[in-house]
């Protein structure tokens, strides 16, 4: 009797063992996926500023894929002009952080690394082309054409842009011009804007920007719930 009950515990505690560890193992998995996805397929990106309203509002949440071809129009993540360091650990786990809580916590902004954030702004003019800007509009010419068109004639997805009028006798040369003459892209230089184009820092205080500096295009807004899009 002794010896059936024996094996009895033994059996149960060989089972419960396995199943620990099946659990474990399960876990372990889904987290080392997981971490995979978020680090080379897609990622999450929260936008902490009005930069690119009325299209994407402060505080939605968008995954960016890093290997999209760049086109006219995308929606693009820019790295940093200076990057953070992390330790391995928060490099593992930050994906996860930043993902779970809806951008609301990273460990940018647990050590209060300002500046430290890729930003999220839109292609609008590619290599090659020619482009100047009045009022805040931007005027292109792609390589090898002969006239100019503007940002919404040329770019097929729609977009809105928030333009503020500037109040009386207001000195133009003050923040974020809305107005250049001509240049012309290298082969290898994007210009970036925000949608929001009277106070937000991109191309036209930048300069262009090179493939190597965009991380990523967006893919798909997943937050706010009722702002559910595809890009």
């Amino acid at each position: 009797m002794k010896k059936e009950l024996y094996k009895i515990s033994y059996s149960l505690k060989k089972e419960a063992r396995h199943r620990a560890f099946s659990i474990i193992a399960t876990v372990v998995l889904i987290f080392v996926v997981l971490n995979l996805i978020l680090h080379f397929v897609v990622f999450s990106v929260r936008q902490t500023s009005d930069s690119m309203e009325n299209g994407i509002v402060k505080n939605s949440c968008i995954l960016f894929f890093p290997y999209k071809k760049i086109q006219r129009g995308d929606v693009v993540l820019v790295e940093p002009k200076g990057k953070a360091e992390f330790s391995r650990f928060e490099k593992i786990l930050n994906p996860f952080l930043t993902f779970f809580t809806a951008q609301q916590i990273s460990f940018s902004k647990i050590h209060n690394l300002m500046g430290s954030e890729s930003q999220i702004r839109r292609v609008i003019a590619l290599p090659g082309d020619t482009i100047y800007m009045r009022d805040y509009v931007l005027y292109i010419r792609p390589s090898g054409e002969k006239f100019f068109l503007t940002e919404f004639e040329l770019i097929d997805c729609a977009y809105d842009v928030s333009i503020t009028a500037s109040p009386a006798l207001w000195d133009a040369s003050l923040g974020v011009i809305g107005s250049f003459d001509e240049m012309t892209l290298e082969s290898d230089e994007y210009f970036v804007l925000g949608d929001s184009r009277n106070g937000v820092l991109d191309s036209r205080l930048w300069g262009p920007v090179k493939r190597a500096n965009i991380e990523a295009s967006a893919i798909f807004q997943y937050f706010p719930l009722n702002e559910i899009k595809i890009f």
